[in-house]
């Protein structure tokens, strides 16, 4: 298995937070892209899809990536993979020319909205007007999110979309979620003058955030910041893809939606879930019959020859 050649890339968002990715382009698209630098304006027809990785994740970790890399250009679609200000746990990252900590367990949920915000616009100014999001786990709310509020038109790929809620709920039970948003507020501390950006290392227990899946490999802790959870638990994440207590929207932009057989993060059945996303999304493309995990291990060319060719079919 090896990836597609690749160049990384720096984006700036409007907060002035460096982006890294790794862009992978056609031949002609990368000749262009070299032209375009020079002032020239190229407009690329081929479509481009962004991949928006899940929480803790990054840009390149999970394999599927470096299949869809090959296949994706194999087929005329050229790729970003990019790291969310959210990516890994704890890492360190430029605002402007000043290091600052960043990562899933210190950063603001909401800040990755800003990061999307940003590669959408680069690979505008790249001269691609065919653009599709794509999302892996909690990736997947936050495109979903982007769509509602940017851009209602752009087609998404959700790669094992889950019930966040539930998930949590199903960790800290018997406490609810809403229980446990009350008091982490009511035992806070205050950062003074925190800026945008600034890491808060008031690290909770592993036990308030984590996943209780449907096997041992998907029963892990994961550490978090008071901040950091609270964002999450109060924002999207849980608000839209919840089957119990969530918002209705609907987009009528094409969706693609992949759900392995053995996801053990799947809190619903494949087909109570399924119909949970038709009612959102009524132009729903979905694959349930990979017999693959969260992470698609073992047939990740597979998935990607399929969402190759729903993307023939939508642009």
């Amino acid at each position: 298995m090896r990836s597609h050649n690749g160049r990384l890339v720096s984006i700036r968002t409007r907060e002035e937070f460096e982006i890294i990715g790794m862009l992978f382009q056609s031949r002609s698209s990368f000749e262009n892209s070299d032209v375009h630098e020079k002032g020239v304006q190229i407009e690329f027809n081929n479509p481009i899809v962004i991949h928006v990785h899940g929480n803790f994740g990054n840009f390149y970790q999970n394999k599927f990536l470096w299949y869809m890399s090959e296949i994706y250009l194999n087929r005329g679609i050229d790729f970003l993979t990019i790291n969310l200000s959210a990516h890994d746990g704890l890492a360190e990252g430029y605002y402007g020319m000043q290091l600052k900590y960043v990562g899933g367990g210190v950063a603001d949920y909401a800040d990755s909205q800003l990061d999307i915000e940003a590669v959408v616009q680069y690979v505008r100014d790249l001269g691609y007007h065919n653009i599709v999001l794509q999302g892996h786990s909690l990736g997947c709310d936050k495109i979903i999110e982007y769509a509602l509020n940017h851009e209602p038109d752009f087609p998404l790929i959700l790669l094992s979309p889950v019930d966040s809620y539930e998930v949590q709920s199903n960790w800290i039970y018997p406490e609810k979620v809403e229980e446990q948003i009350r008091r982490l507020k009511g035992n806070c501390h205050k950062v003074e003058n925190k800026q945008w950006g600034s890491a808060d290392l008031d690290w909770l227990p592993n036990r308030e955030y984590g996943a209780k899946g449907g096997t041992q490999e998907w029963t892990y802790e994961i550490p978090i910041t008071r901040d950091a959870l609270l964002s999450i638990l109060e924002g999207v994440a849980f608000r839209y893809l919840n089957v119990s207590t969530g918002e209705t929207f609907v987009l009528d932009n094409p969706v693609f939606a992949y759900i392995g057989r053995r996801d053990g993060l799947q809190m619903h059945s494949q087909d109570d879930w399924i119909k949970f996303l038709h009612r959102s999304f009524p132009h729903l493309t979905s694959v349930t019959n990979l017999d693959a995990d969260h992470d698609i291990v073992g047939v990740e060319d597979v998935l990607a020859e399929r969402i190759t060719e729903w993307i023939d079919q939508i642009i």
